[in-house]
C-alpha cells in the first residue's frame, strides 16, 4: 500500500471537526454529524482478511486500519474527525494484566474474537488477585514492547501517521465481568457484597497504576477520561449507586478534570440522570438497548450523545434502516448535541452497501433545521415512538 498522505485529507477532516464541534456546543450545524463506529475487525472482513490474520500479524493490522481510514474518507463519507492507527488486541486487557488464559483466533477458528478465560471462581481467588507493578509485570512489558514495534512499523510505512495505544482495564464492574463472568458477578453482588467491594477496590487501584504508568512513560498529563462500562447497565438504580457510582466517580475526579465520556452498550436510560448529575459527563455513547427519547430528555443541553440506531436493521431492510435513522434524528437531533451512529460497534457482517446507504439517508433527513416533512415514515414513526409526556 502507498504511504498514507495525511495532508491530502486535512481540509476534509477539519470540515468534519467543525461540524461535530458545533453540535457539541448544542448548536445546529448544516446537518447532523455522522460518525460510524467501525474498527479493525470490520475493515478486515470487507478487505478479505480473517480475525486470525488481523490480530496475529502487525503488518496486516496496520494495513487494514490504514486502508479502512481511506475507505471511510473516500467511500463511506461519514464525518471522521481523527486520522490514526492503534495497536488493537481486542478486549483482553484484563487477561494480560491479571495473567489469565487468553484464547486468540487461529487457523481452526479464524473468526473467533480474542477472549479471556475467567480466573475468579472462588472467593479465595479474589484474595489471590494481585495489583500489578507495571514496571516489572511481564505481560504489561510485553504489551508496550509490541506497541513500540507497531509504532516503528507505522513510521516506516506511513511516516507521521499518529499511533495510539496504552494498556488499560475497564472500570471495576466491567473488569470484574471479564475476570469472573457476568453470571457469577451479578449473583455475588447479592450473596457476597463485601468480597465484591474488596475486588472492586483492587480493580480501581489497578486502573490507577496503569493510567499513571502510561502518563509516566509517555509524558502525557491528560485531564480527559473515557470509561467503557457495559456490565453496569444491567443493575438497578440502587445497585448502580452502591456498586458502580463510587468507583467510577473517583476515577473521573482523578483523571477527568477537564473532560469525561462514557460508553455503555447496555442500558443507561434508567440511570441517565445519575450519569448526568453525578459524573457531570461531557459525552455519552448510547447503545441500542436504550429509549432515545428518555436519553434525549435527560441529556439535551448538558451531555453530547451519540448512537442508538440499531445496527441489526442494516441486516433486515432499507425500510427498517430508515425507521432507525428517522427515530434517532427526530427525537435527538433538534438543537444540536447529537451525533448519529449505530448503537455500539458496527459488527462484522453488516453489508458495506447498507452502511453507506445509512450514512446517505442520515445526511438527507438530518439537514438543519430538522423538518418533519423530510421524514418518509413520520406516521409510523410517531406510532412506534410517540413523544414522551412532559
Amino acid at each position: 500500500m502507498e504511504p498514507f498522505n495525511i495532508d491530502r485529507y486535512l481540509k476534509l477532516i477539519e470540515q468534519n471537526r467543525r461540524r461535530v464541534e458545533t453540535a457539541g456546543e448544542f448548536q445546529e450545524p448544516d446537518r447532523v454529524p455522522i460518525i460510524i463506529d467501525v474498527g479493525g475487525p470490520y475493515y478486515a472482513k470487507i478487505f478479505g482478511y480473517t480475525l486470525a490474520d488481523y490480530y496475529n500479524n502487525l503488518s496486516v493490522m496496520l494495513h487494514v486500519q490504514v486502508k479502512g481510514i481511506k475507505w471511510r474518507l473516500r467511500w463511506l463519507k461519514d464525518d471522521l474527525t481523527h486520522i490514526g492507527v492503534r495497536l488493537d488486541l481486542g478486549s483482553i486487557a484484563e487477561g494480560i494484566v491479571f495473567d489469565c488464559e487468553i484464547v486468540m483466533p487461529d487457523e481452526k477458528k479464524p473468526w473467533q474474537s480474542p477472549w479471556i478465560v475467567p480466573r475468579i471462581r472462588t472467593l479465595e481467588d479474589i484474595d489471590d488477585l494481585e495489583i500489578p507493578d507495571p514496571h516489572t509485570h511481564k505481560g504489561i512489558k510485553a504489551y508496550y514492547e509490541k506497541l513500540e514495534k507497531f509504532r516503528k512499523l507505522a513510521k516506516e510505512n506511513h511516516g507521521n501517521i499518529p499511533v495510539g495505544g496504552g494498556l488499560q482495564i475497564h472500570p471495576p464492574i466491567s473488569a470484574a465481568g471479564s475476570l469472573m463472568g457476568p453470571q457469577r458477578l451479578y449473583s455475588w453482588m447479592y450473596k457476597h457484597p463485601n468480597e465484591i467491594h474488596k475486588l472492586f477496590r483492587k480493580l480501581e487501584k489497578t486502573f490507577i497504576v496503569l493510567r499513571e504508568f502510561y502518563h509516566e512513560i509517555t509524558g502525557a498529563e491528560s485531564s480527559s477520561l473515557g470509561l467503557c462500562d457495559d456490565h453496569a447497565g444491567y443493575l438497578s438504580r440502587e445497585m448502580y449507586r452502591r456498586f458502580v457510582l463510587p468507583y467510577n466517580l473517583r476515577l473521573y475526579q482523578r483523571f477527568g478534570k477537564r473532560y469525561r465520556s462514557l460508553h455503555m452498550d447496555s442500558h443507561m436510560d434508567h440511570i441517565a440522570d445519575i450519569l448526568r448529575d453525578a459524573y457531570k459527563l461531557n459525552y455519552a455513547d448510547v447503545g441500542v438497548e436504550n429509549d432515545i427519547r428518555i436519553i434525549a430528555k435527560h441529556f439535551k443541553g448538558s451531555v453530547v450523545f451519540k448512537g442508538n440506531a440499531n445496527w441489526r436493521a442494516l441486516l433486515a431492510s432499507r425500510l427498517k434502516t430508515e425507521l432507525e435513522i428517522e427515530k434517532c434524528i427526530l427525537h435527538a437531533a433538534p438543537g444540536g448535541g447529537y451525533i448519529f451512529d449505530n448503537g455500539g460497534e458496527t459488527y462484522t457482517g453488516v453489508p458495506p452497501e447498507m452502511l453507506k446507504y445509512e450514512v446517505e439517508y442520515a445526511k438527507k433527513v438530518g439537514r438543519y433545521p430538522i423538518k418533519k416533512e423530510n421524514f418518509k415514515h413520520l406516521d409510523k414513526l410517531l406510532e412506534l415512538y410517540p413523544p414522551l409526556e412532559a
